[in-house]
């Protein structure tokens, strides 16, 4: 199975030369924190740090829900994230390259888990609910990056979760994405060089839009539920 480490290794001779002109040609989002922050890159009440363990090591990072803004079309527009890589630490403002998530992600069983986390369950009643909630739902798309969603264990592997309520909110999550009850949303990333690469949808959600989706989310999920009796 292709991981994600792999998929932007360094490409040699003739692979390198066939690469180069698409990499020119696609388009260039910019990417910087939002000035509403207050001097966080989290949004307001999303952000905590928790201890985890990385590749056998064992430290403390701060997890959550990112609010930023990018420039893709002339304007800048919020949007909330998380990120892909605990080896990189976040440096902006930066350009990134959209990169649709079928050719990021090498597994689809990943790309449907992040897209079921990134679609029903980004609101405030799910993933976006509290500082323990976001929290969570960053250390379950490190662990589907680290280890797979297939192999999703917060316990075991390469990553690991140690912050005991954080951990009990990321196995609720986990249960919901797995349940066959929310829909995935198509999701995509936005990849950059010396910078965290980050997840987000097909089209970025707003940063004030979760909010007003918690509320419509209930009914979503009654309908589809009264059309499988039908």
């Amino acid at each position: 199975m292709l991981r994600l480490k792999t998929v932007f290794a360094g490409l040699a001779g003739l692979a390198a030369a066939i690469a180069l002109p698409a990499a020119a040609n696609a388009a260039t989002v910019s990417i910087r924190d939002n000035p509403d922050n207050g001097g966080s890159v989290f949004a307001t009440g999303l952000g905590r740090s928790i201890s985890i363990q990385h590749d056998g090591s064992n430290r403390n990072v701060q997890a959550g829900a990112f609010s930023l803004q990018h420039d893709e079309n002339g304007g800048w527009t919020d949007f909330v994230t998380f990120c892909l890589q605990l080896s990189e630490y976040l440096s902006l403002p930066k350009d990134h390259e959209r990169v649709a998530g079928g050719d990021y992600f090498g597994s689809s069983d990943d790309l449907e888990a992040l897209g079921v986390l990134y679609g029903d369950l980004m609101t405030a009643d799910f993933a976006l609910k509290n500082a323990n909630t976001a929290a969570a739902a960053q250390a379950i798309v490190w662990e589907i990056v680290e280890d797979g969603a297939t192999s999703f264990d917060l316990a075991a592997g390469d990553f690991k979760l140690f912050t005991s309520d954080v951990l009990s909110e990321a196995q609720s999550l986990w249960a919901l994405i797995i349940s066959g009850d929310y829909l995935a949303s198509a999701v995509d990333v936005f990849h950059a060089r010396g910078t965290q690469d980050l997840l987000t949808s097909a089209v970025p959600i707003p940063g004030a839009l979760p909010l007003l989706l918690s509320g419509i989310a209930g009914l979503g999920f009654a309908s589809r539920k009264q059309r499988s009796r039908v």
